[in-house]
C-alpha cells in the first residue's frame, strides 16, 4: 500500500515541511499566478482544455435528450424516463471503462467509447425522427450513456501522471471544478439557444459532435499518450475491481456530498415556488458560487491535511444546506446559495485530489471513473429521497436530510483521525534491526 501523501504525518522526515509550506504564514501567491504556474508543467494545459470540451456532454446532454424524447413522444413522463435511462446507464458502466483504460490504455478506452456512443447517439436521432417510440427511446439513451466515453477518469489520471507537485495538482483539480461548474452554466444556455433556432433534435447532435470532438482531441493529446505508452502492463481478470479501505471510504463520502446536492437541487425548486421566484435564478446563483469557490481555492494555499479541508468544507457544505427553506426572503436565499456553492466548488476539488492518491497507478483511472458513477448515483438517491420528503412533508426538511448527508460525511472522515490519535506507538526496533 502506497503511504498517504496528503497526510503531514504520514511522513515524519516530510511533515513539518509539509505543514510549513501549506501554512498561512507562507507569502501567498495570486491565484492567477497559482494556475499560471500549474498550468506550465508540459501538457497540462492541453489535457485541460480537452477535458473541458468533453465536460460540455454532461452539460447539455440531459436537456438535450429531455427536449428531444419529449417532443417526439409529447410526454414528460416517457422523457423523464430517457434521461433516467442514460444516466443510470452511465453511472452502471463508468468504472468498467475506467478499468479498461488501465488494463489497456486510455487511448483505446476513449477511441471505442466515443465510436459506440456517436452510433448510439446516431440511433437515438433516428428513432426521434421516425417512429418515437418511448420504450426505443429509453433504450437508445441508455445505450448512449453506457458507451461515455472516461474522459474525466483519463484527465484526472493524466494529471496526476504529468503533474508530481501536490500543489500545482490541486490547483489543476480545481480548475477543472471550475470548468465542470461553468459547463453547467453555459450547457443548458447553449441547448436552449440550438432549439431556439432549429429543431430540437439538432441539440442532441450538436451534443454529440461536441463530445466525439473533444475526446478525439484528448485522445490525441501528448499526455495522454505519454500515460498510455508509461502505464503499467497487466495480466489477470480485465475488469476486476480493486480497492483497499480508503477508496471506499472517500467514494461514500462523494456519494453522500452528491446526495446532499440532488437534494439542494429538488429543495430549491419547492423553495422557489414558496417564495415566487424562478428557480433557475436560484440555481445559477448556486453555480456561479462554485466557480468563485473553486476559482479562490486553487490559487491559494492552506493549512491542515487534505482530508481536515474536506471535512470542514464538508461540514460547512452541509449546515448551509439545512438552511435553505428557513426563511421567504429571495435575496437570502440566493447568497445562502451562493455560499453552499462557494463552500462545494473546494470540497469537489479535495475530493478529486483524494481518489487519486488513494489509487494506485494501475487502478487510477477505474479510481476516477468510480467517482463519476458515485457523484451520479448520491445525486439521483438525493433527488428522489428528498422529493419524497419535500412531497409529503416540507422543503425545510427536505433541505435537513440533504445537508444531514454531507454533515454525515464530513463526520466520518474524523473517525480515522481519532483512532490514530489513540493508537499505540509503534514498537523501536530491537539491535539496529528495521
Amino acid at each position: 500500500m502506497t503511504p498517504n501523501i496528503c497526510d503531514a504525518t504520514s511522513d515524519p522526515d516530510r511533515g513539518p515541511a509539509r505543514a510549513r509550506q501549506t501554512g498561512w504564514r507562507q507569502t501567498p501567491m495570486t491565484a492567477i499566478a497559482r494556475y499560471r504556474t500549474a498550468l506550465a508543467h508540459p501538457g497540462a494545459a492541453r489535457v485541460m482544455g480537452a477535458a473541458f470540451a468533453c465536460r460540455m456532454l454532461a452539460g447539455m446532454v440531459s436537456l438535450a435528450l429531455l427536449l428531444v424524447a419529449e417532443d417526439a413522444s409529447g410526454s414528460y413522463a416517457s422523457a423523464g424516463l430517457v434521461s433516467g435511462g442514460y444516466a443510470v446507464a452511465l453511472a452502471a458502466t463508468s468504472p468498467l471503462w475506467g478499468r479498461v483504460a488501465d488494463r489497456r490504455g486510455p487511448r483505446t478506452a476513449l477511441a471505442w467509447a466515443t465510436t459506440l456512443q456517436s452510433l448510439a447517439f446516431g440511433l437515438f436521432v433516428l428513432v426521434a425522427a421516425t417512429s418515437g417510440w418511448p420504450p426505443l427511446l429509453t433504450l437508445t439513451a441508455a445505450v448512449a450513456g453506457a458507451a461515455t466515453p472516461p474522459a474525466a477518469a483519463v484527465s484526472n489520471a493524466t494529471v496526476m501522471a504529468l503533474v508530481e507537485d501536490e500543489e500545482d495538482r490541486r490547483t489543476l483539480f480545481a480548475l477543472s471544478g471550475l470548468l465542470t461548474e461553468s459547463v453547467f452554466i453555459g450547457g443548458p444556455l447553449l441547448v436552449a439557444l440550438i432549439v431556439v433556432l432549429l429543431p430540437a433534435l439538432y441539440a442532441v447532435v450538436v451534443t454529440a459532435a461536441v463530445s466525439s470532438a473533444g475526446v478525439w482531441w484528448l485522445r490525441s493529446s501528448p499526455g495522454v499518450r505519454q500515460v498510455d505508452r508509461n502505464r503499467p502492463r497487466l495480466s489477470g481478470p480485465g475488469l476486476r475491481l480493486a480497492w483497499d479501505t480508503r477508496q471506499v471510504h472517500i467514494q461514500l463520502v462523494v456519494a453522500a456530498a452528491a446526495f446532499a446536492i440532488g437534494g439542494l437541487q429538488v429543495s430549491v425548486v419547492a423553495q422557489a415556488h414558496r417564495i415566487g421566484t424562478g428557480a433557475g435564478v436560484l440555481l445559477a446563483a448556486l453555480a456561479c458560487g462554485g466557480v468563485l469557490g473553486s476559482f479562490l481555492y486553487g490559487g491559494l494555499r492552506l493549512p491542515g491535511t487534505n482530508r481536515a479541508q474536506l471535512a470542514v468544507g464538508l461540514a460547512l457544505y452541509g449546515g448551509l444546506i439545512m438552511t435553505v427553506g428557513a426563511g421567504p426572503a429571495v435575496l437570502l436565499t440566493v447568497l445562502v446559495l451562493v455560499l453552499i456553492g462557494f463552500v462545494n466548488g473546494p470540497a469537489d476539488a479535495i475530493e478529486t485530489v483524494l481518489v487519486g492518491e488513494y489509487s494506485t497507478e494501475s487502478t487510477r483511472s477505474q479510481a476516477f471513473a468510480v467517482l463519476v458513477a458515485a457523484n451520479w448515483v448520491g445525486f439521483a438517491a438525493g433527488s428522489a429521497v428528498t422529493g419524497a420528503v419535500v412531497q409529503h412533508v416540507s422543503s425545510g426538511l427536505g433541505a435537513v436530510v440533504a445537508g444531514g448527508a454531507a454533515v454525515a460525511a464530513a463526520a466520518s472522515l474524523l473517525l480515522p483521525t481519532a483512532r490514530e490519535r489513540t493508537a499505540a506507538p509503534a514498537p523501536e526496533p530491537v539491535g539496529g534491526q528495521v
